[in-house]
């Protein structure tokens, strides 16, 4: 090879560093405008409002949180036309909580937005998704006088507690993990805005691609404890089992949990074992003050038991007639299943399953009522 020719590469390579150098070159951070929450509000089937918050770190900025709604067709596109309105390159490295509005869930979006968001490398997993009644934009925009930061207080109150019946099955990671299983449905957290409040009002159950029923926190956490949780939220019982209207709160709750099927995919038969832990922290009731003996509690357990397992009855049945399965039964059919299982699959066993369910109750201590 000759001197020229060698000299003529060398230069080129040269030429193509720089290029591509210049290229990655880093926008200054005070240049970045980085979305903490993105809300989605349906309008019709080929567009919809996308709303960003942004938070504004700078002392001189009037306001914690700075918003930015545009009209669009494609995620894409929006956040081309929202960059066009601020004056900061927008950027989704800090972005925490994803909001959809009721309409926009129903009408089946969620699945191809949050697509495209899994897909996007600055996104994390563990990005939180919510329902909003009415409408994320209104809820972002709102002047919340006790939380003058929505970023920080609407991902704060979406994080999983032992006190709230929703567990963290609400990431973008979790939301297509069951959204693609053929085994599960997923659900969502429901929040509205109630006076200067947002509140979880309860849990989205989506049947396929659209959100179909919602259901209150106290079932959310008879899936909780299907799906194996050991460690649950207070359970709150109101009861009539022979001594008046009884009303306890068991904190402190162990769970363990075993089942079976029969393995038949013609009369599907499935027994739930729920063995629960907890400390009595609180009764009402006409046997407030007999309480203090081995004889009296058992028979509370025992009350406890039929109560437990009457309510747990109801809501499989309730999920049944509408064919869905967000805590996974049919896997224990699934299981014993010859070719490949389907969601139509799934959908028929769900619908003509019988469940026995049988709970054992133990009261480890009576907590603040001695």
């Amino acid at each position: 090879m000759s001197k020229k020719l060698l000299c003529l590469m060398l230069f080129l390579q040269l030429l193509f560093l720089v290029a591509c150098s210049e290229r990655e070159k880093k926008v200054p951070l005070e240049d970045v405008g980085m979305v903490g929450i993105i809300a989605f509000d349906y309008i019709d089937k080929d567009s919809m409002k996308l709303t960003v918050a942004i938070p504004q770190y700078s002392p001189e900025a009037q306001r914690s949180t700075q918003t930015f709604t545009v009209v669009t067709d494609l995620v894409s596109n929006g956040i081309v036309e929202i960059e066009k309105l601020s004056d900061k390159k927008i950027v989704f490295n800090q972005l925490r909580v994803v909001l959809f509005n009721e309409e926009f869930a129903r009408q089946g979006n969620v699945r191809k937005v949050i697509q495209h968001l899994y897909r996007n490398a600055e996104v994390g997993n563990k990005v939180l998704i919510a329902i909003v009644k009415e409408k994320g934009e209104e809820m972002l925009k709102y002047n919340y006088p006790d939380k003058p930061n929505i970023n920080f207080y609407l991902n704060d109150l979406l994080q999983p507690s032992i006190n709230t019946a929703f567990n963290p099955n609400t990431n973008i990671h979790d939301f297509m993990y069951t959204i693609t299983n053929p085994v599960y449905d997923p659900i969502i957290p429901f929040v509205d805005k109630n006076s200067d409040k947002i509140e979880i009002k309860g849990i989205a159950v989506f049947k396929g691609n659209q959100m179909f029923e919602l259901i209150n926190p106290k079932e959310a956490l008879i899936i909780q404890a299907i799906q194996g949780r050991k460690n649950l939220a207070p359970l709150d019982i109101t009861m009539e089992q022979g001594h008046g209207k009884e009303k306890l709160l068991i904190d402190l709750v162990e769970n363990d949990v075993h089942i079976k099927s029969n393995k038949s995919m013609t009369l599907p038969k499935l027994t739930i074992s729920i063995e629960i832990k907890g400390t009595l922290s609180e009764y009402k009731g006409e046997r407030e003050n007999d309480l203090f003996t081995t004889e009296s509690l058992a028979e509370l357990e025992k009350d406890v038991n039929k109560e437990l397992e009457q309510d747990i009855k109801k809501f499989l049945d309730k999920l049944n007639e509408w064919q869905v399965d967000p805590s996974g039964i049919s896997e224990y059919f699934r299981m014993y299943y010859y070719g490949k299982w389907t969601t139509e699959k799934k959908r028929e066993i769900v619908s003509k399953v019988a469940i026995d369910v049988h709970v054992k109750t133990s009261i480890i201590s009576t907590g603040t009522l001695k």
